[in-house]
């Protein structure tokens, strides 16, 4: 692993991702061990439970704000969609540990995906485009319509606080 605490105050606005990647480069691992990416993804489920989030669009504004990086939808089809997430914290974990682990941000998108669609859901990390591997991560989620969740009751999304406009400088919803 290079050094991290240089690594991150090395780039312009690494400074404020170093809480996160003292908690998710030094501090979990050193605690989990090699339970680490299960636990991750259970903790990615857990998250999502508390945080439904409604549309695509309010996935990549949450994920934005919650300093995992920049979500974008890549593909969907009736059985599998594609995300891609990019930006400044994945390009940070990625120099600090090379080969790093988004399963918190996989389970976050299956359990996610389970609520808009009350079907059984899975997520995992996919290969990236070659050009992209340095700075981004793909997963794919999975879906079964044939495995509905019996007795399911979608969760109320979250009213996400939207950037201010810059008409009135006010939040909008």
């Amino acid at each position: 692993m290079k050094n991290l605490y240089q690594t991150v105050m090395g780039e312009a606005n690494g400074a404020a991702y170093l809480p996160q990647m003292l908690l998710r480069e030094t501090l979990l691992p050193e605690l989990l061990g090699d339970a680490q990416g299960d636990i991750n993804y259970w903790a990615g489920k857990a998250l999502a439970r508390h945080f439904p989030l409604g549309n695509p669009k309010d996935a990549a504004l949450f994920f934005d704000q919650a300093g995992f990086g920049e979500l974008t939808l890549v593909k969907q089809t009736m059985q599998m969609t594609r995300w891609q997430l990019a930006g400044e914290p994945v390009k940070l974990r990625k120099q600090v540990t090379g080969e790093t682990d988004f399963t918190l941000e996989a389970g976050f998108l299956a359990e996610m995906m389970a609520q808009q669609l009350g079907v059984a859901t899975e997520a995992e990390l996919v290969d990236s485009p070659r050009k992209l591997q340095a700075t981004a991560v793909t997963f794919e989620v999975y879906t079964d319509p044939d495995d509905v969740i019996t007795d399911y009751d979608a969760p109320e999304p979250l009213k996400l606080v939207r950037p201010a406009n810059s008409e009135n400088d006010t939040p909008t919803e």
